[in-house]
């Protein structure tokens, strides 16, 4: 029977029954991390200061948003000639109408395919909330897809969820008519004039909204966009479009009189491929770009404090250079200074801005005011040391939010480090912020290294947490050698008189790294392990390293021949990083991955626990254990939080085999999602950081965190209760951690053998919610942990206790 779990239970009867003498293992502080990487902009416009997005211009020229009149553009480069309009392979730009609104009627459009490329094009419906990012709204999307002959259609509300793929011919080479019938909740998809689908939304439905089109990972051309609604056909024209060539982030602007120009520099870039020129060719007034910040979403500027930050431009001619603090649509400007730019090649000009006013969605604009023509290479703009994390380039409201948490440890690490272009390589993630070179990233395409692994253990040491950075298997031996020379070196070592010369002289004591995230551990990975382990090794034999794993979804019964993994069916180059270990007298560990996407997911974790079993049986001697680096999910709502709680719970009872466990993802800027992994545990905004539920279990944990655990007996109707008990070891302290998986409360018998409460009230901390909560802006108290004082009543050392549906509760005797 494990520990813990269910044992059988008569109908309706609930009991736990704690043995407080009966000490199973120590608990580690380790299971209460999280798994922080740049996925959904958490660095880039989340816990990096740099309030500018496309800081190097590296981003491809796009139109203005508006270019295409009567539309509004959400990332894409969309082009509009003689009525047909075109938009290259890209993730998810939308083209959006600004009129009109339905909700009941029809929407029609032409789509073209030149080449089946495997992503898809079509039509969006009812949009509301339009944004930048792949899932940046709320609506429908029928979307076809000629290289799978299908129909995708799903709902979008700023995530991505699947209603049918429909199969059906897609041709390629003609027009192809889609038309959609819209109801209040409900919809018909017609292909060439023949139904394919139709759905009734009962479970979200959308009422209204906007039209528009998107594509995803698919060139497209469109033409003939009409809607009829209240019985009158409307057509959406594509007027001819004349974009001017700036920077996708950025946005031009002309203020006044004044004509200008824009252009992209390319022979000599200060980074990458390109900068950004701009010239003022005459009239009165101003000439410029301007930034809003991660996808546009507004920067957040706040009276009377002080901001720093820097451009590098390069001129033929001298030209004084302004940069401002501004409202949306530059109307107030609460901040401006002439910079001087000397003839010449590339220089860096430093400010300081004060704004006079506050505003949560303010943009950042460089000008010219006067003829002349600049290119600007890199542009910098954070906040003073008033809102940085002990002088750090983070976000102070974040860091401290992540403290507050109660996080232990961070894992700095997922797909990102997997960039197969060698961008991602720690030698470049060093020195000067601006002269790190941009990389073609795994989830962004112009990625910068303005913020990488030192960065990462700069705020691990600063908050006191565990750091475990990751690194790309591309890396060579002998850079793997030279970190560990960087991070643990005495100061007058090569690389250590280079971290002195970076600003860190203390060794970061570094005591663990992984190589690689969710590799097919197979030949191809023990070709590259084996060299980066010993040239690891060789340099500090203290260094544990971790190999990135991944799923192991079945239990595994015979090593060599199973299911359930994915890439993988056999642990034999698990046995020879096993050997290699023990050749060296080493120790090494394992990451494996889990869902906890509702409450139910993985119980049990037999995978993960067969595997712990298995690899000691390949290799007998070996010292190794198994660390989860992530809990993963597609939401970050209540039965996201139940679910973690539950996989913690049986982490504690399973023991020292898995000393470290951490949630992905640490951070979730609001709506800015590029893809389906809607799990962020603190969410914020560039003026609001709030936790979601997830984010209430960690901290629950840790801030009552005990070091033994003992063994329990639980039984439930359906097994709704998972129980792990623990106390401090001195017969003062023992608490409860339950989960109540299911939809109605449950009351229990406790009973306590081996302790006896000397306090009549117990601590009683709740979280309790519907699974679809999730807490807001507005609301970023609507799911928080209820702490109470609760008269237990024990006498013969039994008692009973409700636990709310839904529910996760520490209950804490003393």
């Amino acid at each position: 029977m494990e520990l813990g779990a269910a044992f059988a239970a008569s109908a309706g009867e609930a009991e736990i029954r704690v043995h407080a003498k009966d000490v199973m293992h120590e608990l580690t502080r380790y299971r209460t991390g999280a798994c922080i990487e740049d996925v959904n902009h958490e660095i880039y416009g989340g816990i990096y200061t740099q309030m500018i997005f496309g800081e190097s211009f590296q981003e491809p020229a796009a139109g203005s948003p508006d270019a295409i009149k009567g539309f509004m553009a959400y990332d894409g480069d969309w082009s509009a000639k003689g009525g047909e309009l075109s938009v290259g392979a890209g993730g998810g730009p939308k083209l959006v109408a600004q009129r009109p609104i339905i909700s009941d009627g029809e929407v029609g459009v032409e789509v073209f395919f030149e080449k089946p490329e495997g992503g898809n094009a079509g039509l969006i419906l009812k949009v509301t909330e339009p944004a930048c990012g792949a899932d940046g709204f709320n609506g429908y999307e029928i979307a076809l897809n000629p290289k799978e002959k299908s129909v995708c259609i799903g709902r979008h509300r700023h995530n991505w969820e699947l209603i049918r793929n429909v199969p059906c011919d897609v041709p390629v080479g003609r027009w192809i008519p889609l038309v959609v019938k819209l109801k209040a909740d409900s919809f018909a998809v017609l292909l060439d004039g023949k139904e394919v689908f139709s759905h009734k939304d009962q479970e979200h439905p959308l009422n209204s909204g906007k039209v528009g089109l998107r594509n995803w990972r698919q060139g497209a051309k469109f033409r003939k966009l009409w809607t009829t609604s209240d019985g009158k056909k409307q057509a959406l024209a594509f007027a001819d479009s004349a974009p001017d060539r700036v920077s996708r982030q950025w946005r031009p602007v002309r203020q006044g009189e004044a004509r200008g120009a824009f252009g992209m520099e390319t022979k000599t870039p200060f980074a990458g491929g390109q900068s950004q020129r701009i010239a003022f060719l005459g009239g009165v007034g101003a000439v410029g770009i301007e930034n809003r910040g991660l996808n546009r979403w507004g920067m957040y500027f706040q009276e009377g404090k002080s901001y720093d930050g820097y451009v590098w431009v390069k001129t033929d001619k001298p030209a004084d250079v302004f940069v401002a603090m501004e409202n949306a649509d530059g109307a107030r400007v609460y901040a401006e200074t002439a910079l001087k730019a000397v003839a010449g090649d590339w220089r860096r000009l430093d400010f300081q801005l004060t704004p006079n006013g506050t505003d949560k969605a303010g943009r950042f604009a460089i000008k010219l005011k006067q003829p002349g023509d600049v290119a600007v290479g890199h542009a910098f703009l954070q906040p003073g040391e008033w809102g940085r994390f002990k002088g750090l380039p983070v976000r102070k409201d974040v860091a401290e939010a992540l403290v507050a948490q109660g996080l232990t440890v961070l894992r700095y690490g997922g797909s990102m480090v997997n960039d197969a272009p060698g961008g991602y390589k720690w030698k470049r993630m060093i020195g000067p912020r601006d002269h790190r070179p941009p990389y073609h990233g795994t989830w962004y395409p112009w990625s910068s290294n303005g913020w990488g692994i030192v960065d990462f253990l700069d705020l691990c040491r600063a908050a006191n947490f565990l750091a475990v950075p990751t690194f790309n298997m591309d890396e060579t031996p002998q850079d793997m050698a030279d970190f560990i020379e960087y991070a643990n070196g005495p100061a007058d070592s090569p690389w250590g008189r280079r971290r002195a010369a970076d600003g860190r002289a203390e060794p970061y004591r570094l005591k663990f790294l992984e190589l690689g995230n969710e590799q097919a551990v197979n030949e191809d990975y023990w070709r590259r392990f084996k060299p980066l382990a010993e040239a690891v090794w060789a340099k500090d034999p203290d260094m544990t390293i971790v190999v990135g794993d991944l799923y192991y979804n079945e239990t595994i019964k015979d090593p060599y021949n199973f299911s359930g993994a994915l890439y993988i069916k056999s642990l034999a180059t698990h046995r020879k990083i096993l050997e290699l270990a023990k050749r060296h007298n080493r120790e090494v560990w394992f990451d494996v991955h889990i869902d906890t996407d509702r409450p139910q997911s993985g119980r049990g974790l037999p995978g993960v626990t067969s595997f712990i079993e298995a690899l000691g049986k390949i290799c007998p001697g070996a010292k190794y254990k198994v660390v989860i680096f992530e809990f993963n999910a597609g939401h970050h709502d209540m039965g996201r939080a139940l679910g973690n709680a539950r996989a913690i719970n049986e982490l504690e009872r399973i023991g020292d085999r898995i000393p470290i466990a951490c949630s992905a993802n640490c951070l979730q800027p609001y709506r800015q999602n590029d893809n389906g992994w809607d799990q962020g545990l603190l969410f914020l905004t560039p003026s609001q950081v709030w936790g979601q539920p997830p984010y209430y279990v960690t901290r629950m944990v840790s801030n009552h965190y005990l070091p033994k655990c003992v063994r329990t007996e639980v039984r439930s109707p359906a097994n709704a209760l998972d129980v792990t008990a623990k106390t401090d070891g001195k017969g003062k302290v023992l608490q409860l951690q339950v989960v109540n998986l299911e939809k109605q409360p449950l009351t229990a018998v406790i009973v306590l053998d081996g302790f006896v409460p000397t306090k009549p009230t117990a601590k009683r901390i709740e979280l309790q919610g519907r699974l679809d909560e999730v807490n807001t802006p507005e609301q970023p108290e609507r799911i928080v942990p209820k702490t109470l004082d609760w008269p237990h009543g024990i006498e013969r050392g039994k008692t009973s206790c409700t636990f709310p549906a839904y529910s996760f509760t520490v209950l804490r005797f003393e």
